[in-house]
């Protein structure tokens, strides 16, 4: 019984980075109907950023955020703006060969800049703290701690903020948020930026967990996917139970399935697509209240 509490408790640490993870990915894909296939290289990227400011500036990662938070917001919004605006109207596939293409582009360039050569982030707080008989990892607590913060923040943004409302409206009806006078490419822009920025945050705190590589970011997109179709386009709450649910899958088979480990973590992320995609296409929480719904 212990060990499966423990791997419950890993479980639910790794999910909720997995829907922090998730959230720009999902909110991209629902205010614009763009799926980004370079969202896991936004988290390489993120990922790489923090390693050079520990690396070259002696920066803690987490305090590192405050620089490439509004670093990553202007580069998701420039290529927002002089790019995927631009291919946002026409049929799907082009956003998806150009998301790709971007992913590729991005993932090559680091290697030629910094070597396939992984990279590690080394702190004086790794470590772990025992309560009640069980393990919790230092780093993956704040991590989860930070995931649920910027989960709140960004549904408060979302909810209360006339930019949020205006991104919700956008994603209900652009062409009745055209007429009432809200400009959509600058909505569209907005909205980039601050996903990526997100999603770059997300990637510079998990890389005090794992080792930093060029080519880190494709299996965080195939489960973004997954986590998408779990919790529906622009649901934080969904997003949270979607991570939630792969997080403590693969936690639980890693821990029970000898010689398994977390490669088995890909295979289950497309199982639980193939098996949602079936029984359940609209989402865990169709019928409650979505993203994109104007007060």
């Amino acid at each position: 019984m212990d060990a499966i509490i423990q791997a419950l408790i890993q479980g639910i640490l790794l999910g909720g980075f997995y829907a922090a993870m998730v959230l720009g990915f999902s909110i991209i894909w629902g205010v614009m109907g763009v799926i980004n296939l370079a969202h896991g290289e936004y988290l390489m990227i993120g990922a790489y950023l923090a390693w050079i400011f520990s690396t070259y500036l002696g920066m803690d990662p987490f305090a590192s955020l405050i620089i490439i938070l509004p670093i990553m917001f202007v580069v998701g919004y420039a290529i927002q703006r002089l790019l995927i605006n631009r291919i946002v109207e026409r049929p799907h596939l082009m956003a998806l060969l150009v998301t790709f293409g971007l992913g590729i582009a991005m993932a090559n360039v680091v290697k030629l800049l910094y070597t396939s050569d992984p990279k590690y982030i080394n702190v004086t707080y790794d470590g772990a703290t025992d309560l009640a008989g069980f393990t919790f990892s230092n780093i993956k607590s704040l991590i989860f701690i930070a995931s649920l913060i910027i989960m709140v923040v960004l549904t408060l943004f979302l909810q209360r903020t006339r930019l949020g409302k205006s991104i919700r409206a956008a994603a209900q009806n652009k062409n009745a948020a055209r007429i009432v006078g809200i400009e959509i490419n600058q909505v569209y822009a907005v909205t980039a930026g601050i996903c990526i920025a997100l999603t770059a945050a997300i990637g510079a705190m998990y890389a005090l967990v794992v080792p930093v590589y060029p080519f880190m970011g494709p299996p965080f997109t195939l489960r973004a996917f997954t986590i998408t179709a779990l919790g529906g386009l622009g649901r934080i709450p969904g997003a949270l139970i979607g991570g939630m649910v792969l997080g403590i899958s693969e936690q639980m088979l890693a821990r029970f399935i000898p010689n398994i480990g977390t490669n088995l973590g890909i295979a289950i992320s497309f199982v639980l697509l193939v098996i949602v995609l079936i029984v359940r296409p609209q989402g865990i929480l169709q019928g409650l209240r979505p993203m994109d719904e104007v007060d």
